[in-house]
């Protein structure tokens, strides 16, 4: 105790004998505002802040333990997670809770990444004309507040409720109350419309960074998650328009050799090295392949053989080799028993328990770590938006025609030449329904691409599919899968945080988690 005292002494001393102008020297080391702020590249560098955050585990990244949007997908009837101590483990079994690590890390790195953006939307305006020009003062604004928005979506689409907090807050302004889906939603909707347009056109500024193609598609998905149908098609077709074109191949469209490209609108991306970030999502160990993350035989059974038909009504469909006379989006996506691995034929079955295993964005000819990967994380690219569309122009009655019309682009790619939908295959595999048909070519299409869960849950079928299905079909054939228990209300709104709670006075949990 005596030594405590003499430290605080001393250090009294000190402080007293200084002068007030050796107190107000700025920092060598640090960067605060009084020293920052002064050029453009500053706020350049701010910027870059806002678009590294998005490579979190826990947004666009994934790794063995965190849980990013990827990860979703392993909460479907798309995948199951081996490993129970796995975020994502317990809520796709129904045994999350407030203190679920998945929802915790979720929650804390959306409110990084907003409070980074928040920063540079407030301070750019103030720098001026003599330290950055209008015209790319404007580009860096909207460029933030379009990262402000791509997190708040996905937080309204998982919390539903979550504090708006939308400039930077003093401590006394820290503990905020939660507003309403609605008002979150409202809130982005109205913010982005006002600043796309300052965006760039795709190849007017650095690949990577948020153009007018990736400001249209997440005004596209921002409607589309909230049914508003014709102007999620309006801003599909804005996207269209601009005049991007699908891969031709669709398993080396997820390579990095071969990740800039006419189909990508806007991609996380990553970099192997020491001084880099390397992806974690794409990560498995040695040469054998992704098992910590298993796909369920519900999705491989819903690719056609390339006669069109169903594998239960094809006689080209080969169960000892299940990727043969298949649609190529299968074994682009998937690995199968006696489909090629790394240059040899594999037998999934002796290193997975439901006998397929995901082979999209695997970085399958690397040696080196696994864990630190080149792939880019595609947001947004074109096959998805002719996706958005289809859904929104049948939700909304259009013609047959045009939703056949995208849906064939997606099919008339060069690796894929599956035969056409028509109304045939409507009224034969989904009961005339052309909303379902869509949203089967959707699952194909995007598998692994982090939208499977809210899909499910935006359609209100998660229970039907994730559950329901899962148990009595997946579960019931192969013991070697979990349980899942549906938990009613609490599987659709995720709980906040009760860390969050225990130091915002202002935050009440969810009434469905009271």
């Amino acid at each position: 105790m005596n030594r405590i005292y003499s430290i605080l002494f001393l250090v009294t001393i000190f402080l007293a004998g200084c002068s007030d102008e050796y107190l107000d020297r700025n920092s060598l080391t640090a960067l605060a505002d009084e020293n920052f702020w002064t050029t453009e590249a500053d706020a350049e560098m701010a910027l870059a802040g806002c678009y590294s955050n998005l490579q979190s585990a826990n947004i666009y990244d994934s790794d063995p333990w965190a849980g990013g949007t990827v990860r979703w997908d392993y909460m479907t009837d798309d995948g199951w997670v081996r490993w129970g101590w796995m975020q994502g483990g317990a809520m796709s079994r129904g045994e999350h809770s407030t203190t679920d690590d998945l929802v915790k890390y979720f929650w804390q790195n959306c409110y990084k990444s907003i409070v980074r953006c928040n920063r540079v939307i407030e301070t750019v305006p103030t720098l001026g004309v003599e330290v950055i020009s209008e015209t790319n003062s404007k580009q860096i604004i909207a460029e933030a507040k379009f990262l402000r928005a791509l997190v708040y979506n996905l937080m309204s689409m998982t919390f539903e409720n979550a504090p708006l907090i939308t400039k930077l807050q003093s401590v006394e302004e820290a503990e905020t109350p939660v507003s309403q889906k609605s008002e979150i939603v409202n809130f982005i909707l109205t913010d982005l419309e006002s600043c796309v347009e300052d965006l760039a056109m795709p190849g007017d500024t650095e690949w990577g960074r948020a153009t007018k193609g990736a400001g249209y598609a997440l005004l596209a998905r921002i409607n589309l998650y909230n049914e508003n149908w014709t102007e999620a098609a309006s801003w599909s077709q804005k996207v269209i328009d601009l005049g991007y074109s699908l891969y031709p191949n669709f398993q080396d469209l997820f390579q990095n050799a071969n990740e800039i490209n006419d189909e990508v609108i806007f991609p996380v991306r990553f970099m192997r090295g020491p001084d880099e970030d390397g992806a974690n999502f794409a990560g498995y160990w040695g040469t054998a392949l992704k098992n910590y993350e298993e796909v369920l035989p519900n999705l491989a059974n819903e690719y056609y053989c390339t006669d069109g038909k169903m594998i239960i009504e094809s006689d080209l469909f080969n169960s000892a080799v299940p990727s043969k006379n298949r649609d190529p989006r299968f074994d682009a996506s998937i690995v199968s028993k006696g489909s090629v691995w790394r240059g040899v034929p594999f037998d999934t079955y002796k290193k997975t328990r439901t006998g397929y295993a995901q082979r999209k964005y695997m970085e399958e000819d690397n040696s080196e770590n696994h864990f630190d990967a080149e792939e880019d994380f595609y947001v947004f690219r074109l096959g998805e938006v002719l996706l958005m569309r289809a859904e929104a122009l049948a939700e909304s009655g259009a013609s047959a025609t045009e939703v056949f019309a995208l849906i064939n682009q997606l099919r008339d790619r060069e690796s894929v030449q599956m035969p056409h939908v028509d109304q045939a295959e409507v009224d034969n595999h989904f009961g005339g329904s052309l909303v379902d048909m869509v949203r089967h070519e959707r699952r194909i299409e995007t598998a692994f691409e982090g939208l499977r869960y809210i899909d499910l849950k935006r359609w209100g079928i998660l229970k039907e599919r994730a559950i329901d299905y899962y148990m009595a079909n997946e579960r019931a054939n192969n013991s070697k899968l979990s349980d899942r228990y549906w938990l009613g209300p609490q599987q659709l709104i995720w709980p906040i945080p009760q860390s969050e709670i225990d130091v915002n006075s202002e935050l009440e949990q969810h009434s469905v988690w009271l």
